[in-house]
């Protein structure tokens, strides 16, 4: 079916999309739990198939694919099967007041949701923010990247063969246009990963119509290396975190942050182990998969060459264009670049010093963005203290980035890089909103209460005294609790409710 065709079709696809989840909603949460390791088994199923679709529409490594995406994926279904049942089962509330009545919190689905997804990890990013919504009991309308329809497709088959009911889940293909029609047609929430300036537009559109949104967006992380740090553990983490996925991840490593003592030798043997990484660039690093990266590429590397910076390694494309070399960029304005300060999405790291763990963090705080940082130290202690003071979602200490995959983890940011909260018991919230239920414990507890009409005057001066019993002190308790039980009386003897 032709993408302008889909579009008109859409009213069509949400009203499929209703009635399915309308089915599926009363599907016991523990059985829509269990649905999910179908789910997970035709992931396994069609792994190799997938990870060929990951390798061709993304360009990435196939030992990318894999560990970074379907593993990770896998794992997450795991976590989801097992864990949904105890998050979103209905909740007690203990009262402290009017002990008479039981309140308790359900969790129900939100959607039909719009689920508009990224390119650079097309599986991983998809599937867990799709399976999540599924097993909450929400319909998904799915739209993947244009640049990677076929993974798109590939997930779509996943639920199709999984004896989920029909339409549950609906792939539409397209661009942006497809994307700002799904939001036109008001989904329960729209749910975005993509860079900061789409989630702007997607942001608006959505508060247009009142839709709640949850946007992952980019990310300007930063690596902190002590001065005690094991210098080569150090530029190993560097090298991944920077240039895993050809550094086209939010959260890459951008900005690296050395104490001055050791910032030559680390700058050495990063340089070095870049090198040896370089020899097999078809193994190790992906090609550039738009247009306009490789033009956000050029704009910061002419930046950059204009304050003074100068590339360490890297900075030069390949002969098709279709690879920019991994580039280490340091220099006395270094910190004035668009490559230090805005998101690169790309194979370009940035190198600057800091004296003391103070300077360290006020720069690492420096930024628009705040969805991950990194810091690497023998010091574990000091590393967690530092931790603390940094304004991002995630930190992680002799890590980086891979967090994004934890299926237990939190993932999301603050500033620029978003907000709301994708996986983890935390992030299926998203997809619910929550219904307070308040009823008697009992039938004969039901009477009409004290603050019905009509208003009395031993009404307001029992709960004036009332009041008074919340004071600190005993003493004070003790002095008001004797004019409170009087006017309780006079107020239950005297004063009927209508």
């Amino acid at each position: 079916m032709a993408n302008d065709e889909i579009l008109a079709n859409l009213p069509e696809i949400f009203a499929r999309a209703r009635a399915a989840q309308q089915q599926w909603s009363v599907v016991p949460l523990q059985k829509r739990a269990r649905m999910l390791k179908l789910v997970r088994e035709n992931l396994l199923d069609a792994a190799r198939t997938i990870e060929g679709l990951i390798v061709s529409e993304t360009g990435k490594p196939a030992n990318e694919a894999l560990l970074n995406e379907i593993l990770p994926a896998a794992e997450l279904l795991t976590f989801l099967s097992r864990s949904a049942g105890s998050v979103l089962k209905t909740q007690p509330i203990r009262l402290h007041l009017f002990k008479h009545y039981r309140s308790q919190i359900e969790y129900a689905p939100i959607g039909p949701v719009a689920v508009l997804s990224p390119w650079n990890y097309p599986l991983l990013l998809s599937l867990s923010t799709i399976a999540s919504a599924v097993v909450a009991g929400n319909a998904v309308i799915f739209k993947p990247s244009e640049y990677a329809s076929g993974v798109g497709l590939a997930i779509q088959s996943l639920f199709d063969n999984s004896a989920l009911p029909a339409n549950l889940v609906q792939t539409v293909l397209g661009g942006a246009a497809a994307g700002s029609a799904i939001i036109e047609h008001r989904p329960g929430k729209v749910f975005f990963t993509g860079g900061t300036e789409n989630g702007r537009k997607v942001a608006l559109l959505a508060a247009q119509h009142l839709i709640p949104a949850q946007m992952e967006l980019g990310g300007k992380n930063p690596m902190i290396v002590l001065a005690d740090a094991n210098l080569d553990y150090a530029t190993s983490a560097a090298l991944w975190g920077g240039f895993s996925n050809s550094g086209q991840m939010c959260a890459s490593t951008d900005r690296i942050l050395v104490h001055e003592s050791i910032k030559a030798r680390f700058v050495e043997l990063l340089v070095q182990k870049i090198e040896t990484l370089k020899q097999h660039p078809g193994k190790n690093f992906g090609h550039i998969v738009t247009e306009k990266q490789k033009a956000s590429y050029r704009v910061q590397l002419e930046d950059a060459s204009k304050l003074g910076i100068f590339a360490v390694t890297g900075g030069t494309f390949s002969e098709d264009g279709t690879r920019l070399a991994p580039t280490v960029l340091e220099g006395a304005n270094i910190e004035k670049s668009l490559a230090y300060r805005d998101e690169t999405f790309g194979p370009i790291v940035t190198v600057t010093t800091f004296r003391s763990t103070a300077e360290a963090v006020e720069k690492a705080n420096d930024s628009t963005y705040g969805l991950s940082a990194s810091i690497i130290t023998r010091n574990i202690s000091l590393g967690a203290r530092l931790a603390s003071q940094l304004q991002v979602g995630t930190v992680t200490l002799n890590e980086t980035a891979y967090t994004a995959g934890l299926a237990e983890a939190p993932w999301g940011g603050i500033k620029n890089s978003g907000w709301g909260i994708s996986r983890s018991e935390r992030g299926l919230l998203e997809f619910v909103y929550t219904r307070h239920v308040h009823r008697p414990r009992f039938r004969w507890l039901t009477f009409k209460s004290p603050w019905w009409f009509p208003y009395t005057p031993f009404q307001h001066e029992t709960a004036a005294c009332g009041l008074e019993l919340y004071r600190r002190h005993w003493s004070d308790k003790l002095r008001v609790f004797p004019h409170f039980v009087w006017n309780l009386v006079q107020f239950l003897k005297s004063e009927r409710r209508l």
